[in-house]
């Protein structure tokens, strides 16, 4: 039997208050698109839900000095058609562009996408190449700032506090993130979930990698970074042998698993072929 509380969140403030009463029943929804697959499956009950849809301060885009501010409850409509983000992160548009449909992208948020911690998620792949930062706020310790490659940390489970709420998250705005792209391989064309994503960010100077970053989805429990193929690549000459060569490693950084949608094998071969169509995607290989 399905046992649920529901409370709906006007402020910031409001919410916070909700989370610290409700601890471990609050389970927070916007978009729902994850919520109500985990209703009907069972993974969730016994929960106070409570809707944050509606508070329009955690919705924006913007730029603030060196770093790109993204809202939690902005939509991936909103990050697919954000001209700062065509920008300074391409890759997350990308992911973006290729999320489910327009009807769900209408209704989605990335605050959401992250925080159920999917290892198919298809937003952590980008933030994670893309170095981003996860601010997350409680009623009881104020802010923290979270790196995004300590934020996920199993399969639907991250690293907030149960009384916690992403506030922001931040990607900084550098010439890697710039020229960064987003691969994703599904079953089929639309309304896929990966059977393996890749994002990779590069900055080159005077024809040498300078920085890499490249993060891969579905291949493990939680999106990892390939930091094998990223030390194979680094103070290189960024040419289509070398990255050949350095896509080669990957099978190192990742752990896929056989399930219903592809076997371990494919997904590991899947991975070499995806991290050398994005880094050759960038590079105009």
């Amino acid at each position: 039997m399905k046992n649920f509380n529901y409370a709906n969140a006007a402020s910031v403030a409001e919410t916070l208050e909700i989370l610290q009463h409700e601890k471990e029943k609050a389970y927070l929804v916007a978009g729902a698109t994850s919520a109500l697959p985990f209703i009907r499956n069972g993974k969730i009950n016994n929960k106070t839900l409570i809707n944050i849809r509606n508070i329009e301060e955690l919705r924006y885009v913007r730029v603030a000095n060196k770093k790109v501010l993204i809202g939690p409850l902005t939509t991936l409509a909103d990050i697919e058609k954000s001209t700062i983000l065509q920008k300074y992160a391409p890759a997350l548009v990308e992911a973006a562009l290729n999320f489910a449909d327009p009807t769900i992208r209408n209704s989605a948020t990335i605050g959401g996408n992250i925080a159920s911690a999917s290892p198919a998620a298809d937003t952590a792949a980008p933030l994670l190449a893309l170095n981003a930062v996860v601010t997350a706020v409680s009623a009881a310790r104020g802010e923290r700032r979270i790196p995004i490659n300590e934020f996920f940390v199993g399969v639907n489970k991250t690293a907030l506090e149960c009384d916690e709420l992403i506030a922001m998250i931040e990607v900084p705005k550098e010439a890697a993130n710039r020229s960064s792209w987003f691969i994703k391989l599904g079953l089929r064309n639309a309304m896929a979930i990966s059977l393996v994503s890749v994002a990779a960010s590069v900055m080159v100077k005077a024809g040498k990698v300078q920085k890499v970053s490249i993060a891969l989805g579905s291949v493990a429990a939680t999106p990892v970074r390939a930091n094998s193929v990223e030390k194979a690549l680094l103070g290189t000459e960024f040419s289509a042998l070398n990255i050949e060569a350095a896509a080669q490693s990957v099978g190192g950084d990742i752990s896929p698993i056989t399930d219903v949608r592809a076997s371990r094998e494919y997904r590991q071969d899947m991975a070499v072929v995806l991290v050398k169509r994005a880094l050759k995607k960038i590079g105009n290989l």
